[in-house]
C-alpha cells in the first residue's frame, strides 16, 4: 500500500483529532528513545576516556561487532534489555544512573 493511499485510509477511519494524537504520541516516543540513546552514547564515551579504553577494546569488552558499538557510541542503537544491562554492567553504572546528569 502506497503512502499517500495509507494516508487516505487513515483519514476514512479516523477523526483528525486522532490522527494527531496518534502522531503527538509517536514523536513523544521518537523524542524519549533519543534522550535514551543520547544518554547511553554520554556514558560510553565517559567512561572510554575515564578508563583509557579505544575503540577496539570497548568492542571486546561488550563481546560485539565494531558496527553495534559504533551505533551505541554515536546514539543511534536500538538495544534489548538484556544489553543494556550488559552494557551498565562494564560501566559499573546502576542504569538510573545513564540517564542522570546528561548535559
Amino acid at each position: 500500500m502506497k503512502t499517500k493511499s495509507f494516508q487516505k485510509y487513515l483519514e476514512m477511519r479516523l477523526s483528525k483529532q486522532e490522527i494527531a494524537e496518534i502522531e503527538a504520541q509517536a514523536k513523544l516516543e521518537i523524542a524519549i528513545l533519543r534522550s535514551i540513546q543520547g544518554g547511553i552514547s554520554k556514558a560510553v564515551s565517559e567512561y572510554m576516556e575515564v578508563n583509557k579504553v579505544g575503540f577496539n577494546e570497548l568492542v571486546k569488552r561488550l563481546d560485539s561487532s565494531p558496527s553495534h558499538v559504533a551505533k551505541i557510541q554515536r546514539g543511534e542503537a536500538n538495544l534489548t534489555l538484556s544489553s543494556f544491562a550488559h552494557l551498565c554492567a562494564l560501566l559499573g553504572k546502576d542504569p538510573q544512573e545513564v540517564f542522570k546528569n546528561k548535559k
